[in-house]
C-alpha cells in the first residue's frame, strides 16, 4: 500500500464514521417527528457519503482494494448533537487540512480540496449540500 492510498483510506474510513453519526441522528430527528431536523441531518448524510464515493472511486482508479470494515458505531445522543457535530466536524478539517501537507498527486489533491471545503461549510453552517452532483473525475483531468 502506498503513502497516498494509506492517506485515502484513512479519510474514507473517518467519512463513513462521519456518515454513520449523521444517519443515527436522522433516525433519531424522524423519530421525534422533527422534520426540519431530519431534512438538515439527511443533507449532512449525503454529502459525507459522497465524500466516501469520492474517495472510494479514486482508491480504484489507482489500483487499490478495499477492505469493508464496518464502521464503528458513533455514540450519538440527541440533546447536545450539534456541538458534537461542530466538534467533529472541525477535527474533520484539521484532519483534510493535514492530509493535503501529505498528497501531492493532483487528483487526490483536488478530491481533498473539495471535501475540505464542503466540510469547512458543514462546519460553519452544520447543513449539508456542498458537493457537486457531478465532480471531475481523474480520467478527465480534473478540469472544470
Amino acid at each position: 500500500m502506498t503513502p497516498l492510498a494509506d492517506v485515502l483510506r484513512e479519510g474514507r474510513r473517518r467519512e463513513r464514521e462521519m456518515a454513520a453519526f449523521y444517519r443515527s441522528l436522522s433516525g433519531m430527528a424522524e423519530d421525534r417527528g422533527d422534520a426540519a431536523a431530519a431534512e438538515r441531518l439527511n443533507e449532512l448524510l449525503a454529502d459525507e457519503q459522497h465524500h466516501v464515493s469520492r474517495l472510494t472511486a479514486r482508491l480504484l482508479e489507482l489500483g487499490e482494494r478495499l477492505e469493508e470494515e464496518r464502521p464503528n458505531r458513533p455514540e450519538v445522543d440527541w440533546e447536545g448533537w450539534e456541538e458534537a457535530a461542530r466538534l467533529r466536524e472541525a477535527d474533520e478539517v484539521a484532519w483534510y487540512e493535514a492530509a493535503l501537507d501529505r498528497v501531492q498527486e493532483p487528483a487526490a489533491r483536488a478530491i481533498l480540496e473539495e471535501i475540505l471545503t464542503s466540510e469547512r461549510h458543514h462546519r460553519a453552517e452544520l447543513g449539508g449540500k456542498w458537493m457537486a452532483a457531478s465532480p471531475p473525475t481523474a480520467r478527465s483531468g480534473g478540469e472544470r
